[in-house]
């Protein structure tokens, strides 16, 4: 069964490395969009571990979401929300803005990113793999539950202003702010 045409103008369609990223964005979603851009439900990308993987993803996706005629989805954008501490999140990051979509960068990770909002900064001194452990079990430590299960409530006290969004997540802070 085809999905209904979006006509829509200036929809764009977000898909997250995992549910933490599915719940920072609807959280930011509701306290800061302007309403100027309408967003499609978040879509789990259920975790990306290198580029070919994330490539196979993207082409499941594109044929999934197929925005044809091209002329009726001009203004229909997808927004990727990944973490940077990926070995392959630069190659990631290309690919998606050589395809003409936008990526939104959680660095070095979302549950690290956090950590670092409330004063808890995060230093590498490990192999990737390794520190995105680390990140999670000191994530978990720190608010008692894993970052996807994180309540509105704390998300208010951590994201309380726009200039901790601009200065953490500049590209939805485009998107829902300005």
């Amino acid at each position: 069964m085809r999905k209904e045409k979006l006509k829509q103008k200036d929809l764009i369609i977000p898909f997250c490395e995992g549910e933490a990223e599915i719940n920072v964005f609807n959280f930011l979603k509701i306290v800061y969009s302007n309403k100027k851009i309408r967003f499609g439900k978040p879509q789990d990308l259920e975790g990306i571990k290198d580029f070919a993987e994330f490539k196979r993803k993207y082409n499941k996706l594109s044929r999934a979401n197929s925005l044809k005629p091209k002329k009726d989805y001009s203004h229909v954008n997808f927004l990727f929300i990944i973490d940077n501490d990926l070995d392959d999140s630069n190659k990631i990051k290309d690919f998606i803005l050589e395809k003409g979509h936008l990526i939104q960068l959680c660095d070095p990770n979302t549950e690290g990113m956090i950590l670092s909002i409330v004063g808890k900064k995060q230093i590498c001194s490990t192999d990737k793999k390794t520190f995105r452990k680390k990140c999670k079990v000191n994530f978990e430590g720190h608010f008692n539950c894993e970052a996807h299960k994180l309540k509105d409530s704390k998300l208010r006290e951590i994201f309380n202003n726009a200039q901790i969004v601009q200065t953490n997540l500049l590209v939805l802070h485009d998107l829902f702010i300005k």
